[in-house]
């Protein structure tokens, strides 16, 4: 096993390609240092450095073991600031992952809330399509993905209702339909559709073609993007129409109209919902749950 000593010590010889400047640097001797280069070359099974008479430097292998070894060496920092700021339990860090149509909608003031809540925990936020969220979750990248539900495979995972957000067809502008207040899903049973991969984002595609088989037809996709907002430019340019969460409407773009789309007299929704690993190592995940079930601010209500 590679201690982070040895990873300093790496990294100062591959930073200073001496030897000499780099023992210098560490405040040690030379030999020491050479000797802790070649135990973890040893460890690696591959020469990390091209030692000539005049000139040390990195190999393939070498450069790639830096570029882990800084990052292992600045995540172990970054665990080292958390552990000596945290005087109690509202400190520490949270790694939130959401849909993009989360960040025009409910997202922001429930990150506030938390905040102003745990002042002391840093809140780090990326945003993906489900698909790259539940990946991302899966391998410990993140402790909560705010996701498109259902799942077509939530082994492993917990899944928690949040909210239903209701769901608007993006038009050309000079549709037939685009001065209407709302349609059924039927009158536009013709057009061509703009939608996602469903490895992307399975959840809104579940509902898109349950709502459609509903409605009486399949739809013919002509194109499938992995963003929301390529979906809105391509209907712009008359490729075609494509749903998109009632949030997205506040993305104003040229050419596009957004009309609410009804089942019957009921608007068409999709379920927004957290995703968290069955077992939760950081306590911060169920505080911020509970927070979003019951500590929600007024403007948040569904």
């Amino acid at each position: 096993m590679i201690e982070l000593r040895q990873l300093h010590q790496f990294v100062a010889v591959a930073e200073e390609l001496n030897f000499r400047r780099a023992a210098l640097r560490l405040h040690m001797s030379q030999p020491p240092l050479s000797n802790a280069i070649k135990r973890i070359e040893e460890a690696v099974g591959k020469p990390l450095f091209d030692r000539g008479r005049r000139h040390v430097r990195l190999t393939p292998v070498g450069e790639i073991f830096l570029r882990e070894a800084r990052r292992t060496l600045a995540q172990a920092a970054h665990g080292m600031s958390l552990a000596q700021r945290a005087s109690d339990e509202t400190a520490g860090s949270i790694r939130l992952s959401f849909v993009a149509s989360a960040a025009l909608g409910p997202l922001p003031d429930l990150v506030l809330l938390f905040r102003k809540e745990y002042p002391g925990v840093e809140v780090l936020l990326d945003s993906d399509t489900t698909g790259g969220q539940l990946q991302a979750l899966r391998r410990g990248a993140s402790d909560i993905a705010l996701i498109v539900a259902p799942l077509q495979d939530s082994k492993g995972l917990v899944v928690d209702h949040f909210r239903e957000e209701k769901i608007v067809i993006a038009l050309p502008s000079s549709h037939p339909l685009a001065s209407r207040k709302s349609i059924q899903l039927s009158q536009v049973a013709g057009e061509s559709f703009i939608s996602f991969p469903f490895s992307a984002g399975p959840g809104f595609e579940s509902v898109f073609l349950a709502a459609c088989q509903r409605a009486g037809f399949f739809p013919n996709v002509v194109q499938e993007v992995s963003q929301m907002v390529t979906k809105i430019m391509l209907v712009a340019s008359g490729v075609g129409v494509a749903l998109v969460p009632d949030s997205f409407a506040a993305m104003k773009m040229p050419h596009v109209t957004y009309v609410p789309v009804l089942e019957g007299r009921r608007p068409l929704r999709y379920s927004l919902a957290f995703a968290t690993q069955v077992r939760r190592d950081n306590p911060l995940v169920e505080s911020f749950l509970q927070l979003a079930s019951s500590g929600k601010p007024r403007s948040l209500s569904a």
